[in-house]
């Protein structure tokens, strides 16, 4: 009996080990994002809530129109991501509810998904802002999925603030580094 409750005490360990493994949680780890392109939105709505209002067939990451970019890196199949996309619908609304929109946006990757993939998590959970298919995973690099990044968005291109993958700090907390990043006076 001993022994039955020793391999079932070391397994429970090892899954517990296993799913926790992409929670890791790191901050400020590069400087600048390299170049993305990524494809403009068919949804007018979703190019123009990231300041785009003439059809165009691609866009730079750069480009996009606010101070700070929260980018979130998902795979359509993966618990851990489903369960973040509630923590960042709950982002969303407090930054729509401070009226932070012009200044914080949102966007969403699907890491090794295509598009068919990313619209049904978008719909299944009720993302509000623009996703994106990246089927080749071959957009950013990432150590774990989900990852989040944190980017002040400046005239020489996208700087790191913060890295996260698995677990988000708070929402509380994760508005309060957002609004300490925002310039004063724009």
């Amino acid at each position: 009996m001993r022994l039955y409750r020793s391999i079932i005490f070391t397994l429970v360990l090892a899954g517990c080990a296993f799913l926790f493994s992409g929670c890791a949680t790191s901050h400020k780890t590069r400087d600048v994002v390299r170049t993305i392109s990524l494809d403009m939105p068919t949804d007018y709505r979703m190019a123009s809530y990231l300041g785009f209002f003439k059809p165009r067939k691609s866009f730079l990451l750069t480009e996009i129109k606010t101070d700070i970019l929260i980018a979130n890196i998902f795979q359509s199949r993966c618990p851990h991501c489903r369960g973040l996309a509630e923590s960042l619908n709950e982002i969303y609304d407090l930054v729509e509810k401070e009226g932070l929109f012009h200044k914080i946006k949102f966007i969403g990757l699907g890491y090794g998904d295509d598009f068919i993939e990313v619209e049904d998590f978008k719909k299944r959970y009720a993302i509000r802002f623009p996703m994106f298919a990246d089927p080749l995973a071959d957009k950013v690099k990432v150590k774990n999925i989900p990852a989040i990044f944190i980017l002040k968005m400046t005239p020489t291109g996208a700087k790191v603030l913060y890295e996260y993958y698995g677990v988000l700090p708070k929402s509380k907390d994760l508005m309060d580094i957002m609004r300490s990043e925002l310039d004063p006076a724009s």
